[in-house]
């Protein structure tokens, strides 16, 4: 059973957090017609330094966001209760047995592959893009 799932999130951890290049700036017409710009208003970029936030490119469409740091970012923790966001371990955790420990995610644009910790527990693994 251990097996099985190691190899379901291995499965995971290699296909869904693939590395890619990231795209040029400028809009972009994704599925289903849409277009969207990869870039922020000027006015969108100082309303968010206003509001304590960073301007920085996320995610595998490597849009811009407003990046909003959390005052406990890096602190030990073992439930999401403890943090500003949430408490991230790694994937792999999922699968272990017995208390773990994460960390308190270090702002509100959280991507790439964790798993949150819940009362000691790493539950709910999932890679974002």
């Amino acid at each position: 059973m251990r097996a099985a799932i190691l190899s379901a999130l291995a499965a995971l951890t290699i296909g869904g957090c693939t590395p890619v290049e990231p795209p040029q700036s400028g809009s972009d017409q994704p599925s289903g017609g849409q277009s969207f710009s990869r870039d922020m208003t000027p006015a969108a970029r100082v309303a968010c330094t206003s509001a304590g936030g960073r301007v920085e490119r996320r995610g595998r469409v490597g849009a811009e966001l407003c990046v909003k740091p959390f005052a406990d970012a890096g602190k030990a923790c073992t439930d999401t209760s403890q943090c500003q966001g949430k408490c991230v371990g790694t994937v792999e955790q999922t699968a272990m047995v017995g208390s773990v420990a994460g960390q308190c995610q270090a702002d509100d644009a959280l991507f790439g592959c964790y798993s949150e910790v819940r009362n000691g527990k790493a539950v709910n693994a999932i890679c974002v893009d």
